[in-house]
């Protein structure tokens, strides 16, 4: 009994462990090096050698940020020279008001005369600073008070600047609000960045890619999807198309084909990296199978206008005339058979 109660204990150690990894895993900041930057994890990487002058450009990120539409990152940069010394300390803010799960920024420094030659280490650190209950707490409240509490009690103006621009940014009206949990409180991510600041002659012209930059939208249909895969003769089918837009912000239009033959067209206007659902509704009068495709995608999918029967039991009696006639032949065999053998039966007795 006591080693049973010992593994038990053995296994919630276990358990609790892993659910303290789950909640918070380890998972470093993204940072990079880089010489350009064309968007969200989109970036050309670049050398790790400077001289004194020159810039060093940090592409830097943090995902899974967002709760409920409001983001507050903070992102905290410290560089140490090749004696082990700090030479910069730099904190920069990131604060919105949107649905991105996402934030990024490009750190620069110029890179003083002064700094000695040799290795620098860069320690980045990134801070989720949300107290995601205390905003729960005060989505609840402004839910359930009438406007009126609110505004005998207060409240109103403080929330209506938090729930609109989230206090405009604003740290220290945050914090009175509670929404801000402190440094040693948040959810912290941290990378490391090592790199060399090098006299002139030494540093070798970079043959470095330029950036691929896609100087029109390019639309790409990545789903296609039908609510039913049987209709009747003139009932709705609602067919939804989702498009991503891997290149610069621009219009293009989303056309739907059935059967090789233009039904449908919308207008679609998305920025870098967006994504819609465009959903057309359309009806078929005749049976059959109708086939749907989108120009400039391979995704092909079917549905089915079935015949309309009428009701059920004069469909049946229609299709099949003689099967009333046939049951009634059957039982009348079934009857002959079993008088037969009654008197068969008797007989003998």
């Amino acid at each position: 009994m006591r080693g049973c109660k010992r593994s038990a204990l053995v296994i919630l150690v276990l358990l609790l462990l892993f659910g303290f990894s789950a909640v918070n895993p380890a998972n470093a900041a993204n940072a990079v090096i880089v010489s350009d930057v064309i968007g969200f994890r989109d970036y050309v990487p670049g050398d790790n050698s400077f001289t004194h002058g020159s810039t060093l450009n940090v592409y830097t990120e943090m995902s899974n940020v967002n709760h409920d539409g409001f983001v507050f990152v903070e992102f905290v940069f410290i560089i140490k020279d090749p004696r082990g010394h700090v030479v910069s300390m730099d904190r920069v803010e990131v604060e919105r008001r949107d649905y991105v799960n996402n934030v990024y920024l490009v750190y620069t420094k110029e890179i003083p005369s002064w700094w000695l030659y040799g290795k620098y280490d860069l320690d980045v650190f990134a801070y989720n600073r949300l107290d995601k209950a205390k905003i729960n707490e005060l989505e609840r409240k402004a839910e359930t008070s009438t406007p009126e509490k609110l505004l005998d009690g207060g409240d109103f103006d403080d929330l209506e600047d938090f729930f609109e621009t989230a206090c405009g940014g604003d740290e220290d009206d945050l914090e009175d609000l509670g929404v801000l949990k402190s440094f040693s409180d948040s959810i912290k991510e941290t990378t490391h960045i090592r790199f060399f600041v090098r006299r002139e002659e030494e540093i070798k012209p970079a043959e470095l890619p330029e950036a691929k930059r896609i100087e029109k939208p390019v639309f790409t249909v990545t789903n296609v999807g039908i609510d039913k895969f049987t209709a009747k003769p003139d009932e709705t089918v609602s067919i939804s198309v989702t498009v991503k837009n891997t290149g610069i912000e621009g219009t293009e239009k989303v056309t739907l084909v059935i059967n090789g033959e233009k039904e449908a067209e919308e207008s679609v206007t998305l920025g870098y990296m967006e994504s819609k659902t465009v959903i057309f509704h359309v009806k078929k009068d005749l049976p059959g199978t109708y086939k749907v495709t989108i120009p400039g995608s391979d995704i092909v999918k079917l549905f089915i206008v079935e015949e309309s029967r009428g009701e059920e039991g004069a469909g049946n009696s229609t299709i099949f005339p003689s099967e009333s006639k046939v049951s009634e032949t059957g039982t009348l065999l079934i009857a002959i058979i079993l008088i037969t053998l009654f008197r068969f039966h008797f007989y003998i007795s």
